[in-house]
């Protein structure tokens, strides 16, 4: 609307680069700066709970202490329930509890620290290990053997609560923006009124995009083999796949989803990384609010279900 602007503060969290970005007018100034300071909080805050880099985190105390019950604070309680929802409604696509596989590729400290390295074997792995909560008493058990990475969601569910911390401040808010590292969580309006518009870059193109999504409340997140490569010579990449304990070969080389709640947007862009592109269509069957954009090897990108494509190549296959 006339008179609004975007009132953004960047910052390095959870990896990425980051920014928190309210809408307002002159008058609303003040109210903006708190709000936005209080969505960075937020997601520092869970960056502190939920890292399995950060040395004083609860998830590191967790994975230390597996085969015990562990006190666990509200963050990481609620991330917990999360992953393990997203865990069945994926049949094991998307698994928390792939870290030590995730290590055993050699992704075993935050990714601007990686050295070349091989990787080494994985002995004995099996997918879908225990996670056992107590909500009452506040804290988690790791079947023995076990450790859990929240990375696959982190960044969504630290949105989420962004969002929420930032409207509970001020009720009146026209509208946010959380982007974190490029997955993004909105509400509300932009200054220019309308939907959100959010770019999609194409992988296999630099800098071109396939098209622009527009939003007024969700969440885009996008997960693929492109990006985060590692190893002896960049053959490796972070997205494992649970059945066989290894980075995966089958799947597209990124994908893109949209919904409502950017924690279970950021869990099925994981699982439909690692699936076969055919099954992605009945993966997404039981979830009408997601919709997804799949960019394969070579050929058309794909699009399943209602994605939100304002504009971009005529050319895609649409599958619904």
């Amino acid at each position: 609307m006339i008179g609004e602007r975007l009132v953004r503060e960047s910052f390095f969290a959870m990896g990425t680069e980051c920014s928190v970005a309210v809408t307002a007018r002159v008058s609303d100034l003040q109210r903006a700066r708190a709000a936005v300071g209080a969505g960075r909080m937020e997601i520092e805050a869970c960056e502190r709970g939920l890292s399995r880099f950060r040395a004083a985190s609860g998830l590191l105390r967790l994975n230390r202490h597996h085969g015990d019950w562990v006190g666990v604070d509200e963050r990481l309680l609620a991330a917990l329930r999360a992953a393990l929802r997203l865990r069945d409604e994926t049949n094991g696509a998307y698994d928390p509890t792939i870290l030590p596989a995730l290590a055993a590729a050699g992704y075993d400290r935050s990714f601007e620290q990686l050295e070349v390295r091989s990787p080494r074997p994985l002995e004995a792995w099996r997918a879908g290990a225990s996670i056992e909560l107590d909500p009452v008493a506040g804290r988690a058990r790791l079947e023995r053997g076990t450790a859990v990475d929240l990375g696959g969601i982190g960044k969504g569910f630290a949105a989420v609560r962004a969002l929420d911390v930032m409207h509970e401040l001020w009720r009146g808010l026209p509208g946010a923006i959380v982007d974190l590292g490029g997955d993004i969580a909105v509400r509300g309006y932009p200054p220019e009124d309308g939907p959100w518009q959010i770019a999609i870059a194409d992988p296999r193109t630099r800098d071109t995009t396939l098209g622009t999504i527009a939003l007024f409340d969700g969440a885009v997140a996008t997960s693929g083999r492109d990006r985060r490569r590692f190893g002896l010579h960049g053959d490796l990449h972070h997205l494992i796949d649970p059945k066989t304990g290894r980075p995966a070969e089958q799947g597209p080389l990124a994908v893109t989803v949209v919904g409502r709640d950017a924690t279970d947007v950021e869990g099925y862009a994981t699982a439909l990384a690692v699936i076969p592109i055919a099954d992605a269509s009945a993966l997404l069957a039981a979830r009408p609010s997601l919709s997804a954009l799949l960019v394969p090897l070579a050929g058309e990108p794909i699009l399943v279900a209602d994605f939100p494509l304002l504009s971009g190549r005529q050319t895609m296959e649409v599958i619904t």
